[in-house]
């Protein structure tokens, strides 16, 4: 089914405000309702946190979804992961765990790859520009998350707990605790409070690679995108 011109100019200028929205909802919601849930009843499953994730695959796809070839790779994507995603939540299965991780991971990695595309040949830094570069570095931190989430079944002494006492949480995307995220964005942006420590060689290696990845996507983009307004303010000058 078509959209209105109007609905598709209106997402088309706008896809990675909304999609950036939905990264913002989706990270600040699923703490606050998994401590709800924790605290009414410890035992229910994280449904909504389910729901929230496949909310965002959702949004993912609408804003990546430019017609052609990728048109269908976003949505067969999107629609086999939440299908696994479904599915592996209420099978508790290892493997289908892995799979929808691995898969998870493919499909962000491909969102992600669709916005570089787009901020590398844009000419004119406007606000959905910058929002698909915010875009960027939350998806990485969300990819990343889903790798440490394989490793860890695969792995189960990959990452250690330095805090004494601390009960050692879900360290899965989708499980309801954000202890993997919470790790993923430290090691991204280099905090390294050093709570939770990578103890394997994988596991290492993958958070050095996170480290370096973040450090420079910021550094090259910064100056893609101030490089940008530098031109655009040039030409705006000599043609006054």
């Amino acid at each position: 089914m078509k959209l209105p011109p109007t609905v598709e100019d209106y997402l088309s200028r706008r896809r990675f405000v909304l999609l950036f929205s939905a990264l913002l909802i989706f990270y600040v919601l699923v703490p606050v309702v998994h401590d709800v849930r924790a605290m009414l009843h410890q035992t229910v499953p994280p449904l909504i946190e389910g729901g929230l994730f496949i909310a965002l695959i959702t949004m993912a796809v609408v804003s990546v979804d430019k017609g052609g070839a990728r048109r269908g790779i976003g949505i067969f994507l999107g629609v086999a992961l939440a299908a696994l995603w479904i599915l592996a939540a209420l099978t508790k299965s290892e493997p289908l765990e892995v799979a929808r991780n691995v898969l998870a991971a493919g499909f962000f990695g491909h969102a992600i790859w669709t916005m570089l595309v787009f901020i590398l040949t844009c000419q004119r830094v406007t606000f959905n520009v910058v929002c698909a570069s915010l875009c960027i570095y939350l998806l990485l931190g969300l990819v990343w998350a889903l790798a440490y989430s394989v490793l860890d079944v695969l792995t189960p002494n990959a990452f250690t707990w330095t805090v004494a006492g601390q009960t050692r949480p879900p360290f899965q995307v989708g499980k309801g605790d954000m202890a993997v995220l919470y790790f993923s964005f430290a090691t991204l942006t280099t905090l390294g409070y050093g709570d939770i420590v990578p103890t394997s060689p994988t596991s290492r290696v993958l958070a050095s690679m996170e480290a370096i990845v973040g450090q420079l996507f910021l550094t090259v983009l910064v100056a893609r995108l101030v490089g940008l307004q530098i031109s655009e303010s040039i030409e705006q000058k000599a043609s006054s």
